[in-house]
């Protein structure tokens, strides 16, 4: 790996670090890009950063970010659900704010997003799930799909019909979108569902793009064993991922 793009910090209360421990790991392992994408803030309903932090949060990073521009490609983003309230304010952030990537991690499903994607029992709840990426995709305000295989994480039964129904609108739509797919380091270092082998080889029915992200909550997860396991994981299943955001794809 020599670029990250799924980063936390220990803003979001759930890791650790700060922005410059981040920073000063992706230099000294070679990295040439790091996206900073912390769970975004929201002004009227519980986030992971309590919206009265975010000011504190944006002229932390702002710093951070000043102080080794000349080392490194830093990027401002954010890990967003997607929910129709929340959408004035995420392009507030991306038009006014500078937080230019945005990525969608859809952790709930529904109108209240009531439905947890880590818990998903059901082919309607998955559907449902996969209505709501494609949703949040179609805004046009998220350049990649981390995580696409979260559903799985819990899901009950082999793969099925309603699996292949609900990967094929989230691959298709990403396909048509030219929507990167990521392949979460994180979900493999901890042993969960994801990411999903029969996923992603149904995946490799569509002309995708794929990157590897490690999702670190700590700077020593930005690349680590588990990192170099799932490069060997994705190179047996015949996927080549980019080794940088295909900016020019987008």
């Amino acid at each position: 790996m020599i670029a990250n793009y799924h980063t936390h910090s220990r803003w979001c209360r759930h890791g650790v670090g700060e922005f410059e421990d981040y920073f000063e790991k992706a230099i000294s392992l070679g990295f040439q890009e790091l996206a900073m994408t912390e769970h975004v803030p929201h002004r009227d309903r519980w986030s992971w950063i309590p919206w009265e932090e975010f000011e504190g949060f944006d002229r932390a990073l702002n710093a951070a970010i000043e102080k080794y521009r000349d080392r490194i490609t830093l990027i401002k983003g954010f890990e967003c659900e997607y929910d129709p309230s929340q959408m004035e304010d995420y392009r507030w952030l991306r038009e006014e704010l500078g937080y230019n990537f945005l990525i969608l991690g859809q952790h709930g499903a529904g109108k209240n997003l009531e439905i947890n994607s880590f818990t998903i029992h059901t082919g309607k709840e998955l559907r449902i799930y996969a209505d709501w990426v494609c949703q949040g995709l179609e805004t046009g305000l998220f350049v990649m799909l981390a995580h696409p295989d979260v559903a799985l994480n819990e899901y009950p039964r082999p793969w099925d019909k309603d699996c292949e129904k609900a990967f094929a609108q989230i691959f298709s739509t990403c396909e048509r979108l030219r929507i990167p797919v990521e392949l979460n380091v994180n979900g493999f270092r901890q042993g969960r569902g994801y990411p999903s082998e029969r996923a992603m080889l149904f995946s490799k029915n569509y002309n995708l793009k794929y990157l590897i992200n490690s999702d670190a909550h700590d700077p020593a997860f930005l690349y680590d064993e588990a990192g170099r396991q799932m490069e060997e994981w994705a190179a047996r299943m015949g996927i080549q991922a980019e080794e940088r955001f295909p900016w020019g794809s987008r």
